[in-house]
């Protein structure tokens, strides 16, 4: 786990794990670079299927490099960016050579934007591979959940905050960004996701 800074497994019961870090100076943004990437949200939110009805999201999402399937629709992958090459270059480099995607989520606290309790989809993906997310701007928790359990473990997400969780504990544990009154600014997760090759 290179350019990791102080990586921590934070234990989730006797059998499953996150591992928190913060991520190397050079890839958290300053203002500036924070803006230009706060910029790539789209204007409007995307529509996914809960309970079989459509149900637009609470923040803003695009999918890059490669598509995501997820409640009953496909974010559709643009190209990745400039501004967001070097986080995946890192991500091939640091963890592991098959990361071949990125999936943004933007979330604006005057929006009340925030991402409900879910286990990522398998679909498509390399088995085996852990879900990276990185967090940049305002300081939020991610909030796991054991799946048809009780109980959650709040873990603080402040700017440059790594969490990777593995592909056994994305299928044993919920996690989710609520949101609170406290909060009054921006944040943006790149989470990074390798897919199989051949689909």
């Amino acid at each position: 786990m290179r350019d990791l800074i102080d990586p921590t497994p934070i234990p989730l019961g006797a059998e499953h794990h996150v591992t928190c870090a913060t991520l190397s100076p050079a890839l958290i943004p300053d203002d500036a670079g924070f803006e230009a990437l706060w910029r790539l949200h789209p204007e409007g939110y995307d529509t996914v299927h809960v309970h079989g009805r459509p149900v637009k999201l609470p923040r803003w999402q695009r999918a890059y490099g490669r598509d995501y399937r997820f409640s009953g629709q496909t974010s559709r992958a643009a190209p990745v960016p400039d501004a967001l090459a070097p986080y995946l270059a890192w991500a091939r480099q640091a963890l592991d050579p098959r990361h071949d995607s990125l999936l943004l989520n933007w979330y604006d606290a005057r929006h009340k934007h925030y991402i409900g309790k879910h286990r990522d989809s398998d679909v498509d993906r390399t088995p085996g591979t852990d879900i990276v997310t990185l967090s940049l701007g305002e300081a939020r928790v991610m909030r796991m959940r054991p799946y048809g359990g009780k109980g959650k473990v709040d873990i603080p997400v402040p700017d440059g905050a790594v969490v990777i969780i593995p592909w056994a504990t994305n299928r044993a544990w919920t996690h989710e960004v609520p949101h609170f009154a406290r909060y009054r600014g921006r944040r943006i997760s790149i989470t990074i996701r390798a897919f199989d090759k051949g689909r």
